[in-house]
């Protein structure tokens, strides 16, 4: 297994690690996407969401109850790429796993972006084959790459991460975020981070059931402030 990923061609070979593991024990469509089914994924709300790295923090009462994100650097996703063998009975102990959200942009070479977005869904497989429940992750990059999802389950738990986005400036400007939604008609849709006033009013508008999750960094301010009461 590679030990990190520093290059393009280290993550096509972590790429071809994964193909080889998965192969026999998950379908893939016609194009080399694996094929998740409805009972893969989570169908209830956890009551913390905490990334990786915060696993083990105080926050953490029930890891039976607590979801595991991957909203941080890409440099930390991509150790989580390596180590994932050997790192499955860690999540095993927790309620799910928030499929990864390394950062995919508009403006990238089109290629790249879905490289991006299928070494997310094969590490997704990974944990599915293993017995660990998933919600889907909705980045994306640019508008052609939303039909990636299309051999996804509908109606199923979602997770949108919206730290480090700009705020949407009116409704207008919610639009393309909430035609992807639109596109995936997510059952539950988990929204982790900062609240966005034309987003969230367009998703009540469309009747998507979303819940919106405080980030670590929010809840460990919330809990000192607590600590000092």
């Amino acid at each position: 297994m590679i030990k990190s990923i520093n290059s393009v061609m280290d993550l096509i070979n972590i790429i071809e690690e994964y193909y080889v593991y998965l192969d026999g024990r998950i379908s893939f469509d016609n194009y080399g996407w694996p094929v998740f089914h409805k009972n893969d994924f989570l169908d209830s709300w956890p009551d913390l969401v905490v990334p990786y790295s915060a696993r083990n923090n105080r926050l953490v009462k029930d890891k039976c109850k607590t979801v595991l994100c991957f909203y941080s650097s890409d440099s930390c996703i991509y150790n989580r790429y390596c180590k994932v063998f050997d790192e499955i009975n860690i999540y095993h102990e927790y309620m799910g796993v928030i499929t990864p959200d390394a950062t995919v942009t508009d403006d990238m070479d089109i290629e790249f972006q879905k490289l991006l977005m299928l070494s997310s869904r094969l590490f997704a497989a990974i944990l599915v084959v293993n017995g660990i429940k998933i919600i889907l992750n909705t980045r994306n990059g640019d508008d052609d790459t939303v039909k990636l999802f299309d051999n996804v389950p509908r109606n199923i738990m979602c997770a949108s991460g919206f730290l480090g986005c700009d705020n949407s400036k009116d409704y207008w400007d919610a639009t393309k975020y909430i035609d992807k939604i639109l596109y995936i008609l997510p059952g539950r849709l988990l929204v982790y981070g900062k609240r966005d006033r034309y987003v969230f009013e367009n998703l009540d508008i469309i009747g998507i059931n979303y819940k919106r999750y405080d980030d670590f960094h929010t809840n460990s301010k919330k809990r000192r402030q607590d600590e000092r009461l």
